[in-house]
């Protein structure tokens, strides 16, 4: 029906309906804009459907999706390459995408949805723009827009940080908890902020020591910082990073499988998308990641780091 950028979502061709044929809510895993997303569609559907978390790599082709004959598809704060959203619009009976991730929608720009809409809007993020989708009558929880507040990176609202260090420490994938949450009260709300006010500190103290561990980076030919750094600490250290260089962080970790994770975070005004492009990876301009194998992983702790293992990659 439609595709391209949009700034509200009044305007959409495509709405839900409780009779969508048994919804499959595919969403950004790990991630708390992705899960956010996803209880919009929970509750709106009243725990009914499928859900599935993934992440970038994932699924590379479209038969290991669930079934989609027949089906309402939504794709919440992720998208996915031309190939498998062609595979998809092809079999599902509904499509809807709702994303803010800039690589993808430039991925994606020429790509024609069928049957729903497929539409991008940097400026909310996917928890927000799945709310206003599934919940357009209701307001919106103080959840989702302190979520809103930390993947966007604009710290808006002075209460952010404490809210969410609390919710960080709650179950990351239990849609009945997270839904008690966004139904808190302004005294409940209060309690939780609480909460997470001496854990914030801490959690800070903790990006500062972190930090103080990085090394110089040149990164296809571009001068950064570089850190080993758990993931839950990555925006807040990278941010540290990068302003203290005035560029950009690149921040890594191995999971239990040895796949390299890398996240990349840059100032206002540097964007890090060609630079985990380059790798396979995408994102925002200030906020990007990308995966490798193990075996790329001495190369980049030299402090030197191509994305051609030659060594001859051009930005």
């Amino acid at each position: 029906m439609s595709t391209g950028l949009f700034t509200s979502l009044p305007g959409l061709a495509v709405a839900p309906a409780k009779t969508d044929p048994n919804p499959l809510v595919v969403y950004h895993g790990k991630c708390p804009d992705g899960f956010g997303a996803a209880l919009a569609a929970w509750l709106y559907f009243e725990g009914q459907g499928e859900y599935l978390g993934v992440t970038h790599g994932k699924i590379n082709d479209v038969a290991e999706l669930p079934p989609l004959a027949g089906r309402a598809v939504y794709i919440l704060d992720f998208s996915f390459d031309e190939p498998i959203m062609q595979g998809i619009d092809e079999r599902a009976a509904k499509l809807v995408l709702l994303d803010h991730h800039k690589s993808a929608a430039d991925k994606l720009g020429r790509f024609q949805c069928r049957c729903g809409a497929v539409h991008f809007d940097m400026t909310q993020s996917g928890a927000m723009l799945a709310w206003k989708f599934f919940h357009p009558e209701q307001p919106v929880p103080e959840l989702i827009r302190y979520i809103q507040d930390r993947d966007l990176w604009t710290w808006a609202y002075p209460e952010s940080a404490a809210f969410l260090s609390a919710l960080d420490m709650e179950e990351p994938d239990n849609f009945t908890r997270w839904a008690e949450i966004a139904a808190f009260k302004p005294e409940q709300v209060a309690q939780f902020q609480q909460r997470g006010t001496a854990m914030n500190e801490k959690f800070l103290s903790l990006c500062k020591d972190i930090s103080q561990g990085a090394s110089p980076i040149t990164f296809n030919g571009q001068q950064g910082l570089m850190v080993n750094c758990p993931g839950a600490f990555t925006s807040e250290v990278g941010n540290m990073l990068s302003a203290e260089c005035g560029s950009f962080a690149l921040l890594w970790s191995v999971s239990k499988d040895g796949t390299v994770k890398v996240g990349l975070r840059a100032v206002a005004g540097y964007n890090t998308i060609p630079l985990a492009e380059a790798m396979g990876g995408g994102g925002h301009p200030q906020a990007c990641g990308f995966r490798m194998g193990p075996e790329r992983l001495p190369e980049l702790l030299t402090g030197v780091f191509w994305s051609d293992p030659q060594g001859t990659s051009a930005m």
